[in-house]
Order: C-alpha cells, then sequence, then structure tokens
C-alpha cells in the first residue's frame, strides 16, 4: 500500500537510457578485448627476448601501445558512465544540495563541450592518420586513433545520459527533494 509509483518515463529518456546502457556494453567489451590482446602481445615480446631459440617478435609492442589507446579511452568511457573516476568534491560539498545539483548540471555541460571540440578535431586527426603507417607493423595508425575517437564516442552518450537526468529531475530538486 504504501509503495510509490515512479513517473513513467518518456521515450526520448528511455531512447537514451538504453544508448548508454549499450555504450557501456560495447565499452567494456572493447576495454576487455584490448586488454587481453594487450597482454598477449607483451607476453609474446618477453617470451621471445628471453627464449634463445626465437628472434625478438619487435611487433608485440607497438600493438601493445595500441591497445593501450583502446583499453584506456574505452575503460575510462565505462567508469565515466559508473561514476567512477576521479572527482574533486571538496568544494563542491559544503555547498546546499540545490547548488550541487547546479553545479552539477554546469559541468556536464562543461564536457559536453570539450567532447564536442575533441569529437570535431579528433575526426580531423582520423583522417590525417589514415596515411601514416607504424613501422614494425604497417598499421595505420588511423586504427590508433580510432580507439581513443570510439571512447570519445561513448563519453557523449553518457554525458548526454547525465544531462537528462539532470534537466529531468531539475523541479524535484529545486523544490527541496532529492533527484
Amino acid at each position: 500500500m504504501g509503495e510509490k509509483k515512479e513517473a513513467k518515463k518518456p521515450w526520448v529518456l528511455k531512447v537514451i537510457d538504453g544508448c548508454s546502457f549499450w555504450s557501456e556494453r560495447v565499452g567494456i567489451v572493447l576495454a576487455a578485448g584490448s586488454g587481453f590482446i594487450m597482454l598477449f602481445s607483451l607476453l609474446v615480446g618477453v617470451a621471445t627476448r628471453w627464449l634463445p631459440f626465437m628472434t625478438s617478435a619487435i611487433w608485440s609492442e607497438e600493438i601493445a601501445r595500441m591497445c593501450m589507446l583502446w583499453l584506456t579511452a574505452n575503460g575510462a568511457s565505462v567508469a565515466y558512465k559508473r561514476i567512477e573516476l576521479v572527482k574533486f568534491n571538496l568544494l563542491v560539498d559544503v555547498f546546499p544540495e540545490k547548488l550541487k545539483y547546479v553545479m552539477e548540471f554546469v559541468s556536464y555541460i562543461c564536457i559536453a563541450i570539450v567532447l564536442a571540440i575533441l569529437l570535431k578535431y579528433g575526426f580531423e586527426m582520423l583522417l590525417l592518420k589514415m596515411k601514416v603507417q607504424a613501422a614494425a607493423t604497417r598499421i595505420s595508425y588511423f586504427w590508433w586513433a580510432l580507439g581513443l575517437y570510439i571512447g570519445f564516442v561513448l563519453m557523449a552518450v553518457h554525458t548526454v545520459k547525465f544531462l537528462a537526468d539532470h534537466i529531468r529531475g531539475w523541479g524535484q530538486v529545486m523544490k527541496g527533494g532529492a533527484a
């Protein structure tokens, strides 16, 4: 009897939530996959240096560095979605709840602006990197930069979700309730 009914979400918010959910899943798969490839590449590189009957695998370091970019960017997008990135809340925590909410909203707008800049210039960088190849593997640097770009896209999707959630909860927080 005392159960509270949650307000029905508009379809737009459901789509945004779904996109954020699947973006997190994509980020997990890309980060985990690149992590495993990086680990394998490093193990091959170390093994070929120490085993006397094998020549050193010079490609292993390049593959590991490329996978590190993919792992970092996509892993960061997952951490961002889960709100597990480092925050400096010392100043924000002394403010009242309403002002904290406004400051969070402003910070998400700033993040959206930075991501928009990264996406714009990142796309131009992708086009430039298509012509350059790594020395040992001959893999185009496009593939290296693509991992970063995908991470930025996933973060942008999560930022849209965070902004939509803040806009949806704005009225309730400003009346003194919780978001």
